[in-house]
């Protein structure tokens, strides 16, 4: 006949919940530090996507009112909210140049530290990493420039082939691309930025 079980436990059955670890969760520290640094460049970096084209989207809303309701002395009292708007997009890129400039910096600390010259993260030495992230920060920091320069100057510019400049600097950018760093991404795992 079955028997039904007594209230007494024995100890040495219990079962605890271990936690599964991934592969970068047990990893060596200088591994476990680039690979935190690349996943946080690959956060800002989709950020950086976002707010480009929010941005994009506005400089080409200016464009539209400015070449049909703009005249010499007129200015649509819609111009300021999206200017507004733009400067916010301009805020959000400058943080995110930041955040990118501090990445670099930590990069290049571990760099100089690291003098093994042995991948860290598969083949990636850390050099490698510092080196891809520089030209990244570079880039981002000139392209800053151009967009704050565009930002400056659209609300007052009258000139229509100008205007269309400023809007093109927004959407095709003229120093970062993306592509830049597609291949640190993807070695490590990280999707691609949309």
């Amino acid at each position: 006949m079955n028997k039904t079980p007594s209230k007494h436990t024995d100890n040495s059955y219990i079962f605890t919940a271990k936690e599964v670890t991934s592969p970068n969760k047990d990893s060596p520290g200088i591994c476990r530090t680039v690979y935190t640094h690349v996943a946080n460049l690959h956060n800002l970096l989709s950020d950086w996507e976002k707010l480009k084209e929010k941005g994009t989207k506005v400089t080409k809303s200016v464009s539209a009112l400015k070449l049909h309701e703009c005249t010499d002395d007129y200015y649509p009292h819609q111009l300021h909210p999206l200017m507004e708007m733009l400067l916010e997009a301009l805020n959000g890129l400058r943080n995110i140049v930041e955040g990118v400039i501090i990445i670099n910096k930590q990069l290049k600390a571990l760099a100089v530290l690291d003098k093994s010259n042995d991948g860290v993260i598969f083949t990636w030495t850390i050099q490698k990493f510092s080196t891809t992230v520089d030209e990244i920060c570079t880039t981002l920091c000139k392209e800053i420039h151009l967009k704050e320069i565009v930002t400056e100057n659209l609300a007052h510019c009258r000139n229509e082939s100008l205007i269309e400049v400023y809007v093109s600097a927004w959407e095709l950018e003229a120093y970062y691309n993306i592509e830049m760093s597609a291949y640190l991404f993807a070695d490590i795992g990280l999707l691609g930025i949309p």
